[in-house]
């Protein structure tokens, strides 16, 4: 699979390079040994793909310190970002891949994860970009598989066109029922996730944020 986007942003700091050097090995969903130990164990897994600067894995990790956090980002100064501060606040249970998402899934058993969600995705506005975003009937197909029955799928966005696209993608798929009450409710940002950077910035310019929640019946 093509990754479209920045991988990498401004120059990173000594600290944050030393970090990618010499932490990274050692939580990096790349590293087999601790894959393994990772997907044999039976303690619940939280799965977010494109973290940004991972303040809701550093949120939910300490809020469920029994849980184990997964978090895969392919801009490389997020991860360092995410880095910084698992090492700053001694966190020990996330673990980062830096990488495709949708490559991520592939590699995962059935029924693995226990929630996941895909927060703000670049919406590819322009027509002839709809293949770039990641919310595709392949990845909601894949996301299914390795999600438990019943458990949560959060997405969001303050873009109308993805708004409407992961809503039409979504009501397509056999594979989810949308868990709501209230149309209100989608415009409230759930409880469990950080008001981030971006999502302040996205406030500040009067983007109206939608929140959808998921929950994955498994009929695939």
């Amino acid at each position: 699979m093509k990754l479209f986007g920045r991988k990498k942003g401004r120059k990173l700091s000594s600290r944050k390079q030393s970090l990618l050097n010499i932490l990274l090995p050692n939580i990096s969903l790349e590293n087999e040994a601790l894959f393994q130990k990772i997907f044999n164990s039976d303690v619940q897994k939280f799965l977010e793909i494109g973290f940004g600067h991972g303040e809701n894995l550093i949120r939910l990790s300490k809020e469920r310190p029994e849980w184990i956090f997964l978090g895969v980002e392919p801009f490389i100064n997020g991860v360092a970002s995410l880095l910084e501060r698992i090492d700053t606040e001694k966190i020990s249970n996330i673990f980062v891949l830096n990488g495709d998402g949708r490559d991520f899934l592939t590699k995962l058993s059935k029924d693995t994860i226990s929630e996941a969600c895909v927060l703000f995705p670049d919406p590819w506005q322009k027509s002839r970009h709809v293949s770039r975003r990641i919310i595709q009937p392949e990845f909601l197909n894949n996301m299914s598989k390795i999600l438990k029955r019943n458990a949560t799928l959060h997405l969001s966005s303050d873009h109308p066109k993805a708004q409407e696209w992961i809503l039409k993608s979504i009501i397509n798929n056999k594979n989810y029922d949308w868990d709501i009450e209230n149309i209100h409710d989608c415009y409230q940002k759930p409880k469990i996730f950080e008001e981030t950077k971006y999502m302040k910035k996205s406030i500040r310019e009067i983007r109206k944020a939608m929140w959808f929640k998921f929950r994955n019946i498994k009929e695939c």
